[in-house]
Parts: structure tokens; C-alpha cells; sequence
């Protein structure tokens, strides 16, 4: 059992609090990488001890999610905003070959400070990029891709009972034309399984007409016959448990410099993709391999209100461009931000709860 910093008991609590991110951090105290409401954890967590006393455990089902996107929209970064530290290996050229499932796990006799490694058993936070990186060579080496999950499980007394299933991206095109169908085929078993509540990534600024992973997950859903495996029944009201996060934020911010341009653009993604969110993740150009491990720890942490403040000064620039039209606050402010799409992402949670 190890902390973040990879000694024993050295004190560091990486989870550091900081200032509350909601109304509900502040009456909960909780980490700002907690993403399910108190009082609905504490129900589950109940109804988990009773279904453990009377040994029908697993039979519980606990919430899964499956994260979906073409390459390189912030899927990475999305995983590691829920784990509170950095586990991406995307900058190393090597592509990910295996849905990656992370489940998380709720264990309150654990210090603040302390992470577990149930699986694999023994491994370090700082090490699970590597770790990651020398799993999917080997794929890529031997079958080229699986759609079975590689697992990795984890506990925090600052988790909740969560899985995240991290599938490989999207790729358009037909220059890969294996690689493309290979991954459409690992997607097509997830997307399409009514337990895993989906989140599909796209860049802000992509057109709809441009939109190819929204459109590939759409037709992997509802096509009949299924594209690939027929076996597997159309989930033609997947929409009812999809949320669409628009990322690369700021790029739409330097782009949208007048509030009636910012408004127009937002009304006209709304319009286009329905429900969605838009988060940035990353800003000023920050690079994970140029830091070490507990500088991009300390960056996720303050990503929340980092973002806030960019976005609120934007949001202030936008207004004073123009004398009569002002960013539609009401509307849109409310769409935006991380601890936006981790509320939404609760949201989620409670609904499969309840089913």
C-alpha cells in the first residue's frame, strides 16, 4: 500500500482540498475528484455492506462508464481528471490497443494520502503510465488489438464505487482501413450494452459535418443488424444515457472574440449535438512528459479553477467587444467547465443507480 509519492507514510495528501469547487464540496467536504453526491454514495455504499453480509455481492451491479472519441479529443486527460493523477502514455507514440478499464474503489480506512493497487497488485501511480505503454506494445506485437478490458483497480477513501472504460479512438478514413474497423469493433461491444452509460468526446471546434466519431458511435448503436458482431441487440435509446463533452475549449474562446459570435457558436453546437458540455482540460500549451509526476498531479488539481478563471475573463473580454449584446450567461455559463462534466458524469451515476 503506497501514497502518491511513492514512500510510506510520508504525510503528502495529495488530494489536497484547497478551495470547494461546488456548493456541495463545501457541505461534504469531499475531494475535488469525488463526482457522486454524499448522500447518494452513502445509500450505495449501505446497500453494498447488506449485499456483502449476505453474500450476494456480486450481484450488485456497480455503474460503468465507457468513454468514446476519435483520437486525440482529451479522452486521456478525462480518465485522469476522474483518477487525480496522470496515467497517460499518448505522447510516446504508442496507441492504446485494449479498452483500459479502471474501476475505482471506495476504502475509507485508507490514510488521505494513500492509494491501493488491487490490480495490477503492487504497482505505483507514478508507474502506471509505463506500465500502460509496455502492456499495449505487447498487444500491438502479438494480436494488434483485444477487445477484452485490461484491468486496473484502485481504491481511495476520496473514490466512489466507478468504472471507467477507456476504448481505443475512433479513427476515419481509410488509410487504415484494419486499424479503423478493429477499433469500430471493440466500440461497437460497449457502446451497444445497455450497463455502460457512454461519454463521447469531440473537439469544439469540429463541424457536425465533421463530426465522424459522433456519427460512427450513433450508427454502432442503432444500426440492425450490428455492423460487426450481429449477436448483439440496437440500443436505438442510448442518447437517454449519453452526455456529449465538447473539448479544446480554448481554442473556441480565441476564435469566438464578441459576445454575439460566442453565442451564435454555442446555440449552433447546442442545436447540432443536443445535450453537451464544453471543457478544455489542458491550458497554456502544458505537457504532461515535461513535468514530473507530482508537478502534473498538482496541475489536476488546480485545473478546476484554472479553467474557471480563463473562462471567466473570457467571458469578460467578450462582453466589453460589444455595446449591446452581453454573453448569454443564463444559458451557457452553466455548460461549461471539468466539475461541469463531473457533475453531468453524476448524473449518470444516479440514473443507472436507480434502475
Amino acid at each position: 500500500m503506497t501514497d502518491f509519492s511513492g514512500s510510506q507514510s510520508s504525510g503528502h495528501n495529495i488530494f489536497g482540498r484547497g478551495e470547494p469547487q461546488h456548493q456541495s464540496d463545501t457541505n461534504n467536504d469531499r475531494s475535488p475528484y469525488s463526482i457522486i453526491d454524499h448522500a447518494a454514495f452513502e445509500a450505495y455504499t449501505k446497500l453494498r455492506q447488506i449485499a456483502k453480509e449476505h453474500n450476494c455481492e456480486d450481484t450488485l451491479v456497480i455503474p460503468q462508464l465507457v468513454i468514446v472519441g476519435e483520437t486525440s479529443v482529451g479522452k486521456s486527460m478525462l480518465v485522469q481528471n476522474f483518477l487525480g493523477f496522470p496515467c497517460s502514455f499518448s505522447e510516446t507514440n504508442i496507441a492504446t490497443r485494449c479498452p483500459v478499464a479502471y474501476r475505482l474503489r471506495y476504502n475509507s480506512s485508507l490514510a488521505d494520502n494513500e492509494i491501493h493497487f488491487i490490480q495490477p497488485s503492487g504497482l505505483r501511480p507514478e508507474e502506471l503510465a509505463d506500465h500502460l505503454k509496455a502492456y499495449m506494445k505487447q498487444i500491438e506485437k502479438t494480436t494488434g488489438f483485444r477487445v477484452e478490458p485490461y484491468v486496473i483497480e484502485i481504491q481511495s477513501k476520496h473514490y466512489t464505487d466507478f468504472e471507467i472504460l477507456d476504448v481505443p479512438g475512433l479513427v476515419g478514413g481509410d488509410d487504415d482501413l484494419k486499424r479503423r474497423e478493429a477499433v469500430e469493433r471493440i466500440t461497437e461491444q460497449y457502446v451497444r450494452n445497455p450497463k455502460f452509460s457512454i461519454v463521447q468526446l469531440k473537439s469544439t471546434e469540429q463541424l457536425k459535418s465533421n463530426a465522424y466519431g459522433i456519427r460512427c458511435i450513433q450508427e454502432l448503436c442503432t444500426r440492425n443488424p450490428a455492423k460487426y458482431d450481429q449477436s448483439l441487440p440496437p440500443r436505438h435509446d442510448y442518447r437517454n444515457q449519453t452526455i456529449t463533452i465538447q473539448t479544446f475549449f480554448d481554442t473556441f474562446m480565441t476564435h469566438n472574440t464578441s459576445a454575439t459570435d460566442a453565442n451564435e457558436n454555442l446555440e449552433g453546437q447546442i442545436q447540432d449535438f443536443g445535450e453537451t458540455y464544453f471543457v478544455n482540460m489542458i491550458f497554456d500549451g502544458y505537457s504532461f512528459s515535461k513535468h514530473g509526476f507530482e508537478h502534473n498531479v498538482q496541475y489536476l488539481q488546480n485545473l478546476p479553477r484554472l479553467e474557471k478563471r480563463l473562462v471567466d475573463e473570457w467571458i469578460s473580454r467578450v462582453n466589453n467587444a460589444e455595446e449591446f449584446e452581453k454573453f448569454n450567461e443564463n444559458d451557457y455559463r452553466k455548460l461549461i467547465g471539468i466539475d461541469v462534466a463531473k457533475t453531468q458524469i453524476q448524473q449518470l451515476w444516479l440514473k443507472v443507480s436507480r434502475v
